[in-house]
């Protein structure tokens, strides 16, 4: 996986659509809540020293009596990565400074790389409410194409696979296509087969589609569009802006009666929503005479300026890290989307910074947790730097304490937690 496609993009940001989003709205920092940091990420083998590792996404899984467990997506960029999917030493939770980090659910997993019946090189994990980890495996040692794709889910009570399925040749392209989102819905509550089942979204960016997958059918399909490829408005306002197609997905509240899929492309501004339930239907994205979609793809409006990452909260807010400005946004899905309807709700440079993973999760008390995994920028290009700077950090908030604008506070061990 070439990672520094995805660098290429933060270089083209604009502070003209930074002040179009803050018109009228203070920039005061956020003290944001620091998980864990590494100014040294290493993962225990001495012949590895010298690699680098990037890690991509996070997810926090809660416990009984405030237990968590902090997992870490390091897609291999060498075959001496030894293991790609990490946990946080459960010993080390309450430390800050580099803590250790272990394989996932063991090193039988991830060696060799080039063993098409373990983990290959994990990139993408969401954490449903079933206590199960859902995890991407691109099959990608930096760009080259090894095993097929796979969604491996995971039972987090016994740390056991319940479910495997690789993605059919037509669902991505070989060495081209990077799943930069992935998002799961379940059946409502009450539902039968509820956690036996769940539907998993996933962005293939660089192959400009969105793969649906359906775990209790054990069927996945692919779907495609315009707006799911780079913007050619943004590639004429920006020349040689990233290609960098379809970059996030997320879904409206399970209590909503008509429910969304919404996504971006990188380079634009807008954001583009669909109805879930065409989205959901299989039958009509395989037929050979699909029909114009065109209408059911909507674009919402323009926020006038390019974000990553974003998730849904239950409350139907929108959140999204700015490239390189140090920033959170939310929208109000009840509202209009424009500059004037998107709010700022975090803003600290220190900390918000190259935001490649960005969850909610519940913590033991039930309440919504943001965290975002945010590196360094530089790192994604190859640069070297200083021994001590910190490179990677997981950084948190409690979703109501955002959108009230008060201190942020985390239930992962909040009494030992940092905000420096």
């Amino acid at each position: 996986m070439d990672l520094s496609k995805i660098l290429v993009s933060v270089t083209f940001v604009t502070l003209v659509g930074l002040f179009d989003v803050l018109q009228g709205q203070p920039l005061v920092l956020k003290d944001l809540r620091t998980l864990h940091r590494w100014s040294n990420l290493s993962l225990g083998d001495d012949q590895a020293k010298g690699n680098r590792f990037l890690p991509v996404d996070v997810d926090i899984e809660y416990g009984d009596e405030g237990r968590h467990r902090t997992f870490l997506t390091i897609p291999r960029l060498s075959m001496t990565t030894p293991f790609t999917l990490a946990t946080v030493v459960a010993d080390d939770n309450d430390v800050i400074e580099n803590p250790r980090l272990e394989p996932y659910p063991s090193e039988e997993w991830h060696l060799p790389p080039n063993n098409c019946s373990g983990i290959t090189s994990a990139i993408r994990t969401y954490i449903d409410e079933c206590w199960r980890l859902w995890v991407v495996d691109s099959g990608q040692v930096n760009s080259i194409q090894l095993c097929p794709p796979q969604i491996l889910t995971f039972d987090l009570v016994k740390d056991e696979l319940i479910q495997r399925h690789s993605l059919p040749p037509n669902s991505y392209t070989p060495n081209v296509s990077i799943f930069t989102a992935l998002v799961v819905d379940l059946a409502e509550s009450g539902t039968p087969n509820r956690c036996l089942g769940g539907k998993a979204y996933i962005a293939d960016a660089w192959g400009y589609g969105l793969i649906v997958f359906d775990s209790l059918t054990g069927r996945s399909w692919r779907i495609e569009h315009e707006f799911m490829k780079p913007s050619t408005v943004a590639e004429l306002v920006r020349p040689g802006s990233s290609q960098a197609g379809i970059f996030t997905v997320s879904i409206s509240p399970s209590e909503m009666e008509e429910r969304f899929l919404y996504f971006h492309t990188l380079n634009a501004f807008n954001e583009v929503k669909v109805p879930l339930s065409l989205i959901n239907n299989e039958t009509f994205w395989q037929s050979p005479n699909v029909t114009d979609v065109t209408g059911h793809f909507r674009i919402l409006g323009t926020r006038g300026i390019q974000c990553e990452s974003e998730v849904m909260d239950q409350s139907g807010n929108l959140f999204c890290s700015l490239i390189s400005l140090g920033a959170l946004i939310s929208w109000d899905g009840k509202s209009k989307y424009t500059a004037d309807d998107i709010q700022v709700v975090a803003f600290n440079p220190q900390k918000i910074k190259f935001v490649t993973g960005l969850k909610i999760n519940r913590n033991a008390k039930g309440e919504e947790e943001l965290w975002a995994l945010s590196s360094e920028p530089r790192l994604f290009v190859g640069a070297a730097l200083p021994e001590k700077e910190v490179k990677f950090q997981i950084i948190g908030c409690r979703t109501a304490d955002l959108i009230a604008n008060t201190p942020c506070t985390v239930g992962a061990r909040n009494t030992t937690l940092t905000s420096a």
